[in-house]
């Protein structure tokens, strides 16, 4: 199945100002019954990338990656009906399910073991005064809730991560596994069944709704405060007396990559919370990493209310100390979203702290269990990274580059590149009618030595 991309998510398919206060209801089956339904549900079209398909009990082969406008997929998705373990990812990617291919963010999901009441998550929604979901699938042993979004893309995952992770926090009590909340999960499909109990899997519309990533954050997370632009004049936001403000702009997943090293640090904190939160005497900088990493892809005007939050259930012997902790970092992220910079080592930067992952490695290791290691992604050490990506070279498919068409204008070791071989030809009847090497080089812009070669007439003068 092919793999390329056409269409493209604009940065305003999430930035959109313009979009309707209230989510719309969709119409969709108030029975799910079918994979094409919850296919429908998650991937309408036009696609973005692919989503990924796994068939959990064969052999080889159970991964696939399917696309919503290829024509084969009606068929394949019949198929899947009333086959065992059926799985499908929730979110699109470019090529396969990691972070680091994601092309466009779908919906938001709570996965709920050995609950099948409906009523007690909506119940504890209300009471949280949270969304209800947009439906609901029945897995078997537990359920999948699904909170539709518009595609966004993977620019918007760190306000993604942010709503998922207060859902699936909000739903702990009545079962949601804390674990699953990533954007490359799969889920069980629709119409399939769950061989652990032999129950088919079914789905119900609640909501119907379908939300922008703004509203739905909003709705979940708060609202945002208004942007103001920034009153100072230009000359006042570099602060530096004697360097230009003429550094090249960075571009890249800045974002992604500090919402990453969040991950990881409530993955350090989650391991330290039965015995009582960080250990004493790393609690300090675990909470300073935390709230910076915080501070890169959250509003400042939220970072302090949900840093008092972490502060009490991670580091409760620091609460005290939370205020001047927070009052730099708060500061820069203030001037940030003004839009000022800073001059660093000759630079026009971001005045947001920034480090690198040897030195959050540096800061963290001691803190870092052993079991826990293999599970982060950012603060890690180098030969752990210099590991994964071994691994994950050796695991990646061979690329037939000739097909890509990557040697299309190859050496033909026929003394002429192919891209030249009709040049070539020319050359060699335009020197049999008798023109100079020199017309010919003229005519074909090309050199009168590249002529000669073709010609067989090397030391030749070109006259």
């Amino acid at each position: 199945m092919a793999l390329g991309i056409t269409n493209t998510l604009k940065t305003n398919d999430f930035l959109n100002t313009e979009c309707v206060f209230e989510a719309q209801e969709e119409s969709f089956p108030a029975q799910l019954l079918t994979a094409q339904e919850h296919f429908d549900l998650l991937h309408p079209p036009r696609a973005y990338g692919v989503t990924v398909f796994w068939e959990q009990h064969k052999p080889s082969g159970g991964w696939k990656t399917l696309r919503s406008d290829s024509p084969n997929l009606p068929e394949f998705l019949a198929d899947q009906q009333g086959q065992q373990d059926r799985y499908l990812t929730v979110n699109e990617f470019y090529r396969w399910r990691v972070t680091n291919q994601l092309k466009s963010l779908r919906a938001c999901y709570v996965d709920i073991d050995g609950n099948v009441d409906i009523d007690k998550p909506l119940l504890r929604l209300a009471e949280m005064e949270l969304p209800e979901p947009s439906f609901v699938i029945y897995s078997g042993r537990g359920m999948h809730l699904y909170w539709l979004i518009k595609p966004v893309p993977a620019k918007a995952l760190p306000v993604w991560q942010m709503v998922q992770n207060k859902l699936v926090e909000a739903l702990i009590p009545i079962g949601a596994d804390p674990v699953v909340k990533d954007c490359t999960r799969v889920l069980r499909l629709c119409g399939t069944i769950n061989s652990k109990n032999g129950v088919q899997v079914t789905g119900k519309k609640l909501t119907g709704k379908r939300w922008t990533l703004h509203q739905l954050s909003d709705a979940v997370l708060g609202k945002r405060p208004e942007w103001v632009p920034s009153q100072k004049p230009r000359s006042a936001q570099v602060h530096s007396f004697s360097a230009k403000p003429n550094g090249r702009k960075k571009y890249g997943s800045i974002y992604q990559w500090w919402s990453l090293v969040h991950q990881d640090l409530m993955k350090i904190g989650d391991y330290y919370l039965p015995s009582g939160g960080i250990p004493e005497g790393r609690r300090d900088i675990w909470l300073f990493l935390t709230l910076l990493s915080l501070s890169w892809f959250v509003p400042a005007a939220r970072v302090k209310s949900e840093m008092l939050k972490i502060a009490r259930r991670y580091t409760p012997g620091l609460m005290n100390d939370v205020q001047r902790q927070m009052l730099p970092i708060i500061k820069r992220a203030e001037a940030s979203m003004r839009g000022e910079k800073i001059i660093f080592n000759g630079k026009t930067v971001d005045p947001r702290y920034q480090f690198k992952r040897e030195t959050l490695f540096e800061w963290i290791q001691e803190i870092i269990p052993a079991e826990l290691q293999s599970e982060l992604r950012a603060i890690i050490p180098n030969e752990l990274r210099t590991q994964r990506r071994k691994e994950r070279d050796k695991a990646r498919p061979p690329r037939d580059r000739m097909k890509e068409g990557r040697y299309q204008d190859r050496y033909t070791k026929d003394g002429v590149r192919e891209s030249n071989r009709e040049k070539r030809e020319q050359a060699r009847q335009m020197r049999a009618d008798g023109m100079s090497l020199r017309a010919i080089a003229k005519g074909l812009d090309v050199s009168s030595r590249c002529v000669a070669l073709w010609t067989g007439c090397v030391g030749t003068p070109p006259l």
